[in-house]
């Protein structure tokens, strides 16, 4: 069976960045499927060109462990103007022109939002081919960009973004949602809850079974970190990642409690400002790192205490979320400090860490955790069976070749009309758990 997958912001091993998408196919490869990603050459994450160096070539075509990447030569930017405007569109083209070139027939196409047209790329050249279409919105878009303060709700592209979405929703197979909460809203557009697919992120749990070696430089600065409590924040520096309450516990803890030590790894947009605020405010407690690869990750982790998640009080987040740090830490048996205001999450279901609503509470919790070796110890185990139980890569894809059987049993998209399997009622009408 031949799935193809459009994702603009995928990643291979090696990159800095989420690995949603390779690590799904990588599961499904052992089940035998063949599984194709169609990305970007250019990482958003490091903001250069990392798999196209050479100059006459416009695509490429490699493999990672059975899973096909084919990658897209697009414009480099370094911040959302016209420039990454002019990326979406050259790899919306060019995804669409390869896609309609190959001798292959798929028989399921997934086009996943991280923007709305590489679904869009999907959806069209499902039609063509005639197979199943899954579309996989990992944002609520255009609703994220209103929750999060960056557009207005009477902005003329939200409108387009909202008929873009209901077109979408309407011509697909499955409505893939990351968020446990996403089935209310999808019903709330008036779409037939029972083609909702929940599939949130997950961990890879093998990556955290031994241990490894890091840079010379991270291996100098965990070994000037010993006998402190490393709290470590892994992903995005943007707005939406709400991270001046880090730096504003910091300031708190930095004269308090001399044994507590900030890790912030990544990029992105408030990155700088935050590093010359914490020079500014003398913050010697926390260091920046940049991006690293995602092999990395779990070493990191894996000599960390605490990890770290702050969330904007927005009202996207009534719908859930599916953080891969938080699936991340918990792999790596850390206990979380989630900073956010919704009422239940799941670090309080599972145990694994400690809500708090604001930065004095922050730094009340991580020198309680300082002191707390036995607390340490049993919030991340509790965490580690959690992710194990619910989030782990190799029980999400079992669960979704399930659903993939069941769906291409019947035919392909001109079948939308058979009832699906129904797995988890809910209120609005059925969906798929998985």
């Amino acid at each position: 069976m031949n799935i193809w997958i459009f994702n603009h912001y995928a990643i291979a091993p090696g990159a800095s960045g989420g690995t949603r998408h390779y690590d799904l196919a990588r599961e499904l490869v052992k089940h035998n499927y063949n599984v194709t990603i169609f990305a970007s050459s250019f990482t958003h994450q490091e903001r250069k060109e990392r798999y196209i160096p050479e100059k006459h070539l416009r695509w490429k075509e490699e493999q990672y462990n059975g899973v096909r990447f084919v990658w897209i030569k697009t414009p480099a930017y370094k911040k959302n103007d016209w420039r990454r405007v002019a990326n979406m569109l050259s790899y919306t083209i060019h995804a669409y022109l390869l896609g309609k070139k190959r001798k292959e027939k798929p028989d399921l196409i997934i086009g996943t939002l991280m923007h709305p047209l590489a679904a869009l790329v999907g959806c069209l050249l499902a039609k063509k081919f005639n197979c199943t279409f899954y579309f996989e919105e990992r944002d609520l878009w255009p609703q994220t960009l209103i929750d999060l303060g960056k557009v207005s709700e009477r902005n003329p592209v939200v409108w387009m973004l909202r008929q873009l979405e209901l077109f979408l929703y309407r011509n697909a197979r499955r409505i893939i949602v990351l968020f446990d909460k996403a089935d209310k809203y999808v019903a709330q557009q008036g779409i037939d809850t029972e083609k909702v697919l929940y599939l949130p992120n997950g961990a890879d749990l093998q990556r955290y079974e031994q241990q490894a070696l890091l840079s010379a430089d991270l291996e100098r600065l965990f070994a000037s970190l010993e006998n402190k409590l490393i709290v470590t924040y892994t992903g995005a520096h943007g707005i939406a990642n709400h991270l001046d309450p880090v730096l504003d516990a910091a300031g708190i803890l930095k004269d308090r409690n001399h044994h507590i030590h900030f890790l912030m790894i990544g990029d992105g947009p408030e990155k700088q400002r935050l590093v010359e605020r914490a020079r500014k405010e003398k913050l010697t407690n926390i260091t920046f790192i940049p991006p690293v690869k995602k092999e990395e990750v779990p070493e990191i982790l894996l000599r960390s205490d605490v990890g770290l998640i702050s969330m904007q009080d927005a009202e996207i987040y009534k719908w859930g979320f599916s953080l891969n740090k938080m699936y991340d830490y918990m792999a790596a048996k850390l206990p979380i400090v989630l900073l956010c205001q919704l009422p239940e999450t799941p670090i309080e279901t599972s145990g694994a860490g400690l809500k708090v609503s604001n930065p004095q509470e922050m730094a009340q919790a991580l020198q309680w955790l300082a002191i707390n070796q036995t607390a340490l110890h049993q919030m991340g185990e509790k965490g580690r069976f959690y992710v194990e139980s619910n989030h782990s890569w190799e029980k999400l894809a079992h669960r979704f070749i399930n659903v993939i059987e069941e769906d291409l049993s019947y035919g392909g998209c001109d079948r939308l009309a058979v009832a699906p399997v129904q797995v988890g009622a809910t209120k609005e009408g059925r969906k798929l758990n998985i």
